[in-house]
């Protein structure tokens, strides 16, 4: 038995209101809390303790990152004023990727892990995708990468069967229908990826858990998506997909299901606590309710949607409605942090351009939503300071984040904090950064590598935009087509 003492700290969730106190770590779990925890413990008589003295520094549940794609770490600052399709060829799909290999992949993950926890995130679901060739050794790579450096992470691996004009509506353009390829495989050979991962990583760590990640509904096949839901089910393992992140998937979902893209979500009863949906832009009403009558989790990208005219997700309606709704960076080519604290901001000040002060979202919707769905997207007790919760635990400096009431120390974590204020972190109470340093990696060796990879990647990009300009025409055509505001998921 493990037995760590945090003590003297300003504890601050939902429910604490920044009252001093301590918290026991037993096993990774908390086992006690508040004042005189830690004397509790020592006068048990428990001898194997480590006791760390916060000084009154804050501490905080680590903040969850519900939705990011590490494989795109190294291209952050890749693209500027483009639409999602567009920038779907340039960074993802359409032929113009990046091919990235299995180190490459964990370097990725790396530093975006590394990103992750200096802005005070103790938890990831990344949707990653490896190029096929080396889909086995690149997914591992990425879970390496997590385990090395302690971050609880769940890892979805991203597949899909139908190519990128097959999920754009090119039939609006004369002749684009000609662009669409047939699918790439049966579905049963896709998932056999897919399902080779889940027998290698599930139950091999607590903080690891492999996901199922049909890359979004319009690039799968019925069948396929299908088929996804059905494994995910039987298997007892988690999903994550991007639902509606574009204005042409209404049409999409139209002419492929005859019915909304949630009214197809209900009819293979995929709405469930084990699958998530990021982006959730262009729900109807109607399906806003639907979603919101069931325990799946809608997870906000605010960073990525704004960069990339995506649109706005209707967070208030969804959060009226009752529906469960996290945050995510998204991936770094998109956004182009992986800072936290930066989403959490957005999260809510995004949406006080649209409708009266009292329908705007608060500091405590968008802690709610980063901590609480944040937990209910990973499936983990995390996100609380509670007995029986995870021990995934965040230090806030307070020469940076002021003491003050409780209410004014969630504003201020929510409006005034970038990360230049997360002194240490603990994942499942294991020290994962420590006054600022990692003590379980070389991060400038990290870094060093990573600087090469990106330099190589770099002298791929004139063919990538080679590429980007063979198709632009029609992707500008489509977007004109719909009113803007076309493309993807990615």
């Amino acid at each position: 038995m493990t037995t760590r003492l945090l003590r003297n700290a300003r504890l601050l969730d939902l429910e604490h209101g920044g009252e001093l106190g301590d918290v026991v770590v037993v096993d990774g779990v908390i086992a006690d809390l508040g004042p005189g925890a830690a004397d509790r413990r020592l006068a048990a008589g428990d001898a194997s303790v480590a006791s760390v003295d916060l000084g009154g520094d804050l501490l905080i549940p680590g903040l969850v990152n519900a939705h990011t794609h590490s494989n795109q770490t190294i291209e952050k600052g890749l693209c500027d004023a483009l639409p999602l399709d567009a920038w779907m060829v340039v960074a993802s799909y359409g032929g113009a990727g990046a091919r990235l290999s299995p180190r490459d992949l964990y370097v990725s993950a790396m530093v975006g892990a590394i990103e992750m926890v200096r802005s005070g995130a103790t938890s990831v679901l990344d949707c990653a995708r490896s190029d096929n060739e080396w889909v086995d050794d690149g997914m591992d790579a990425i879970m390496q990468a997590y385990a090395d450096l302690g971050l609880r992470a769940n890892v979805a691996v991203q597949y899909s069967d139908l190519d990128f004009f097959s999920s754009i509506p090119v039939d609006l353009v004369p002749g684009g229908a000609e662009l669409r390829k047939p699918p790439v495989a049966d579905p049963d050979v896709v998932l056999a990826a897919a399902n080779r991962f889940v027998d290698r990583w599930q139950g091999r760590s607590p903080l690891l858990q492999p996901l199922l990640g049909p890359s979004s509904l319009p690039r799968c096949s019925t069948e396929l998506f299908e088929a996804s839901v059905d494994t995910a089910r039987t298997r007892g393992v988690r999903m994550q997909t991007h639902l509606l992140s574009a204005q042409s998937q209404i049409r999409m979902a139209q002419q492929r299901y005859g019915v909304s893209t949630v009214e197809f979500l209900a009819k293979l009863d995929a709405l469930q606590d084990w699958a998530s949906f990021a982006h959730a832009i262009w729900l109807s009403p109607e399906e806003i309710e639907l979603f919101a009558q069931t325990d799946a989790v809608a997870v906000h990208n605010p960073a990525s949607n704004l960069k990339l005219g995506a649109g706005v997700a209707p967070v208030p309606a969804l959060l009226k409605a009752g529906a469960k709704v996290a945050i995510g960076s998204d991936g770094a080519s998109s956004n182009d942090t992986q800072n936290m604290f930066e989403t959490l901001k957005l999260s809510t000040i995004l949406h006080r351009v649209q409708g009266p002060p009292e329908t705007w979202p608060t500091a405590n919707d968008g802690l709610g939503m980063c901590w609480t769905s944040g937990a209910a997207a990973l499936g983990a007790d995390v996100g609380r300071l509670a007995v029986g919760a995870q021990a995934d635990l965040t230090v806030i400096d307070t020469d940076y984040v002021w003491p003050a009431p409780a209410e004014q120390l969630r504003h201020q974590l929510a409006y005034a904090e970038l990360g230049s204020a997360v002194r240490s972190v603990y994942v499942a109470g294991e020290p994962v950064l420590v006054d600022r340093a990692f003590p379980g990696i070389d991060e400038a060796a990290i870094r060093a590598e990573a600087r090469e990879i990106a330099t190589r990647i770099w002298t791929t990009l004139p063919d990538r935009l080679a590429r980007f300009e063979e198709v632009r025409p029609v992707l500008e055509q489509v977007e004109a087509a719909v009113g803007g505001g076309t493309g993807v998921c990615h």
